[in-house]
């Protein structure tokens, strides 16, 4: 058993970027010390989860969020000891499509499965997963009583398996299917098998029949699981390279479009044939930044228009096309992201999305025939739109262009982008 004692200093150390959002006293140590001893006592007189969550919306679905600081810090804290004693780490993004990248250019045969598990987070059997934590005796009778009386709360709310919106439900998710992905591991067809939450994908040989790999990796999932039969689920079969032929299959697995070839690649100096692969965003993940692009200037439009609101409009494209730094004021350490540290494994060469994107803003700023382009060309001058036509998505990705934003910045950057 690895845990970190429930004490004041471990509590305080909980605190994230995030928080400061909120309240943005919490960048102060005293207020956070004094935040942390009042969590502390109520953990210890059992008034932790006393009301502590409220409802929201995520796109389009139920949530939870948490009423106040005090329960989230505690919850913080019993994730962090469940993920210490479990190893329960959320697979790295960036990891998996390095990983997958490689493998696809070899030359040989093989299977490409895409599963999407139905309704994850909330057909997870919390009564099981619970049986689970206690009878393994990995975590600290505390944590296992916290996570009991939170359990009670989503009773009494009547949620279905992990609530989304809190953190811990990750965590948790990840405890409940460590058994399926290590029998996952075991299987000797199997070249790669990757899940990021509930997008699995898995690269196989091609001896086994496709409706029998279906089956045996659907019997491995825990029984309150199942995958969708229609949607994400696919499958690929890809022959031996050979150089006669130019059809290609696609596929789209954590915001990037692949396209991979039946023949070599080309490149030069190689030991081995490669077999060609295209890797590009995803058309979802462009229709979204599209739609953000669009909810910008409308969101500028619905405004008085002056000098402060024509700024924010220049940051939320400055934040789209370019890449920036998130600096946690607490732990001062700072977390890439942007149109680059997102989608960095998409092919220079062809770019067709960030191109894409690049004639959409253009459209946006100087089309005559889009009714919103028409509003913008009335309420932006021709200066203005052609200073802000200086931003490129395309030179955002390639120069890895960075901008900075202070937190009450960034904050009401993305305030236009939760709708």
């Amino acid at each position: 058993m690895i845990e970190v004692p429930y004490t004041a200093s471990n509590l305080s150390a909980c605190f994230s970027y995030k928080d400061t959002f909120k309240e943005r006293e919490l960048v102060h140590a005293e207020k956070r010390n004094l935040i942390s001893q009042e969590t502390l006592n109520k953990i210890n007189t059992g008034k932790i989860y006393n009301n502590p969550i409220k409802k929201i919306e995520i796109r389009g679905k139920e949530a939870f969020v948490f009423n106040e600081v005090a329960p989230e810090l505690a919850t913080r804290l019993v994730a962090k000891n469940i993920r210490k004693n479990y190893n329960a780490q959320q697979s790295d993004r960036h990891h998996i499509i390095s990983t997958l990248i490689s493998l696809l250019h070899d030359g040989t045969p093989y299977h490409i499965y895409r599963f999407d598990v139905k309704e994850f987070y909330e057909s997870i059997d919390r009564k099981e997963l619970l049986f689970q934590l206690t009878a393994e005796e990995k975590c600290s009778p505390t944590t296992i009583r916290l996570l009991e009386e939170l359990f009670r709360i989503f009773d009494f709310h009547s949620i279905r398996g992990l609530p989304r919106g809190l953190s811990i439900s990750s965590t948790l998710s990840e405890v409940y299917l460590k058994a399926f992905d290590e029998n996952m591991g075991k299987l000797s067809d199997i070249f790669f098998y990757s899940r990021f939450v509930d997008d699995i994908i898995v690269i196989s040989s091609d001896s086994i029949p496709k409706k029998e790999m279906e089956r045996v990796i659907s019997e491995k999932l825990p029984e309150s699981l199942e995958f969708h039969k229609q949607g994400k689920k696919s499958h690929l079969s890809l022959p031996k390279i050979n150089n006669n032929s130019s059809r290609n299959q696609r596929f789209e697995y954590l915001g990037y479009y692949f396209k991979v070839y039946e023949s070599y690649s080309g490149e030069k100096g190689q030991r081995r044939q490669k077999r060609k692969v295209d890797i590009d965003i995803s058309p979802e993940k462009v229709s979204k930044i599209k739609q953000r692009l669009a909810s910008s200037f409308a969101h500028y439009l619905a405004g008085p228009k002056n000098q402060k609101d024509y700024l924010l409009l220049k940051n939320r494209i400055r934040a789209l096309s370019g890449n920036y730094i998130i600096k946690d004021p607490i732990t001062g350490i700072g977390i890439k992201t942007g149109i680059y540290f997102n989608y960095m494994y998409a092919d220079i060469a062809t770019e067709s999305s960030l191109k894409d994107l690049d004639n959409f803003f253009r459209r946006l700023l100087f089309s005559k025939k889009d009714n919103l382009s028409k509003k913008i060309s009335k309420e932006i001058s021709l200066p203005e739109r052609r200073w802000l036509s200086g931003y490129s998505f395309t030179t955002g990705f390639r120069n890895v262009r960075y901008h900075s934003f202070n937190y009450k910045t960034l904050k009401e950057i993305k305030e236009c982008w939760k709708k």
